[in-house]
């Protein structure tokens, strides 16, 4: 869904209840910040941590939006924002010591790619 700031299409594509930790996908998420989206793209295909998959597979799904639905040139977009929010938690638990339980989250993010066309200078 294109958001529209100042004139300017944004392209925005989002992933839910990805099972990653948001913390370790913020990390991903800052190295791509800012880049052109088909540079950015190579990065996370060569990246080993596992948010860099569900990241690229998104950022494949935000080119091709932008490409087929708004007509745009691939080569200029540029990735505006990337987010990772917190997801559901699922809880599991552990058995400690004496009897005790310790519990385990196991945690979710939201993950979403915001491109939009590079401004002409």
């Amino acid at each position: 869904m294109p958001k529209q700031a100042e004139g300017i299409i944004q392209v925005v594509a989002h992933r839910k209840y990805v099972r990653v930790s948001p913390r370790k996908a913020r990390r991903v998420a800052q190295t791509i910040k800012g880049k052109l989206a088909l540079q950015a793209l190579n990065m996370l295909l060569l990246m080993p941590q596992k948010p860099a998959r569900y990241y690229a597979k998104l950022l494949k799904q935000a080119i091709g939006n932008a490409v087929n639905d708004y007509q745009l040139n691939e080569e200029k977009l540029v990735v505006v924002n990337a987010l990772a929010d917190n997801g559901p938690m699922l809880k599991r638990f552990r058995p400690r010591a004496r009897g005790r339980v310790y519990m385990v989250r196991k945690r979710m993010a939201h993950l979403t790619v915001i491109i939009s066309p590079k401004e002409e200078e």
